[in-house]
Formats: C-alpha cells, structure tokens, sequence
C-alpha cells in the first residue's frame, strides 16, 4: 500500500525558565490501545525531543484529505511523562499535593488559544486527583493528553510553563564579606535592589549577614541583569566600592531551609551563599 504522510497537528513543548525556544523535559508515552487506534485510522506519531508531530497517510483508503480524518472525531489519549527531577524547583505551580495529581491537557475548546491547558500558561487548574480519572495506573504519571481529532483541531499547539519567580537572598558567608561595613546590592543602573543586611542563624555558625530582594526575581537560565555586591562609603550615599562585579544566579539543583527562621509564610526564597 502507497503511503505519503502530512502533518496533522503539531504539539511543541515550552518553559520560560530557557532562553532556547524549546523544553525537553516532558515526553509522552502512548499505550497499547492508543498505538491500535493510531493504526486503524493510518495516522503515525513522530516524537521528537520538544514535542511531537501527528501525522496521517494521504494515501490511505477513505481518508485523502485531512478534513475526511477529522469528521471521525477520533479521541487519542496519551500518557506525559516527566524527565527533568528539578522540574518543581523552576516552574510556577501551586500544587497542593502534586503526588495524587496529574495535569491533564487537551484541545478543549475552553483552554487559551493555541495552548492544550485552561490559561497561557500550564498551572494548577490543570491538575486532576488521580481517584477522579476514569483510567487507572501502575505507576501515576506527570500528566494526559487527550486529542480529539475534528474540525477544531489546530495545525499547532503548546504546552507551555511558567518560570518561578522568588526573592533572591543573598548570604554574606566569608568573614571578609561579613565585615563589610555597609553592603549594598546594585542593579545594572547602580540603584540598590536588595534589603540592608539582616542578620540569619545558620548550623554550626554565628549569625550571617543576608540581603533580600525588594521585589520576586524570574528564575531563568539566562544571565540576568547583572547584579553587584558594593560596600557604601562612608558619608557618600551614591559612591560604593565594588566588592563582587557579577553575583550568581541560584542554582535550581539545591534547595536550602537556611533562613526558615525569619522567612515569611507566602513568599518563595532563593538561597545563594556568598565565600
């Protein structure tokens, strides 16, 4: 049987945490019954790294054009798959309990425009209990796609997420740093952006010096605004001595429970330790 395949519909993934346009940290899995359906209806499925394409033969026998496919109203359902273990750590999600939930994704004519999920961005309204999903599982996933194939079916679609945003604390550790008289944090304009110091107990050390960001940062993979440690003059409210030209980023592969002590409820901190 002759085959040529067009594309049907294509699903990309993003995160706003990466500069790159594409996000491969999620994938999808596709069942035994799924893998049947998509064979009886002469579609095929190629995954790549940032999505997948759905594909349908031209030739197949009934079914040449994409409009004869979409008045079958076919229903796929597919299985995502979480790859990245630090995926929490960087995206905005309010989950209560993620571990008896799962997003559920689709062309639901009530989701955004262009996008499988309720809002622009994926976020807790997407979140199904596990106990009230007509499937049952072995092993629960990160997510179900579902795809209805008819005449609303778009050409392209996103999963897309939000990156977290958190005050960024920025701890003085080295006894060099914390003997500055008058630490300042300054922005790219020489504008202070941070708290004066407040004075933290960590394990095994005496209080540390940190200052907090007056304002939530965007967590993000690319080098942000660069931010510098200065300590003020005496007397000089403008004139600092730069101490550090370029302060790191938090790093999203550690979490820290450092300044629960004084941490307030509501708010998400960064942690990053200055020697």
């Amino acid at each position: 049987m002759k085959q040529q395949y067009e594309i049907l519909t294509t699903i990309r993934y993003r995160h706003d945490f990466f500069q790159a346009l594409s996000y491969e940290g999620i994938g999808i899995r596709m069942s035994a019954a799924t893998g049947k359906q998509l064979l009886n209806a002469d579609l095929m499925l190629k995954q790549q790294a940032s999505g997948f394409l759905l594909l349908y033969n031209t030739l197949g026998a009934g079914k040449r054009t994409r409009s004869d496919l979409l008045r079958d109203n076919t229903t796929l359902t597919f299985e995502v798959i979480l790859k990245d273990p630090l995926f929490y750590n960087y995206t905005a999600i309010d989950a209560a309990d993620i571990s008896t939930q799962c997003f559920v994704f689709g062309n639901d004519a009530a989701n955004a425009p262009g996008v499988l999920h309720r809002y622009p961005y994926a976020d807790a309204a997407d979140l199904r209990g596990t106990a009230t999903l007509q499937e049952t599982f072995f092993t629960k996933p990160f997510g179900l796609l579902t795809l209805v194939l008819n005449e609303s079916l778009q050409d392209n679609y996103d999963i897309r997420f939000q990156a977290r945003s958190s005050y960024w604390c920025y701890y003085l550790m080295s006894e060099q740093l914390a003997a500055l008289p008058h630490p300042v944090i300054l922005n790219n304009n020489g504008v202070s952006c941070f708290s004066e110091p407040l004075l933290a107990s960590l394990p095994e050390r005496n209080k540390v010096p940190v200052l907090v960001s007056n304002e939530p940062i965007t967590l993000s993979d690319r080098t942000p605004d660069v931010l510098k440690l200065a300590d003020r003059l005496p007397d000089e409210s403008n004139k600092h001595k730069i101490i550090i030209s370029q302060l790191p980023s938090p790093e999203i592969n550690r979490i820290s429970a450092a300044g629960r002590s004084w941490h307030t409820n509501g708010k998400t901190y960064s942690e990053i330790f200055l020697y």
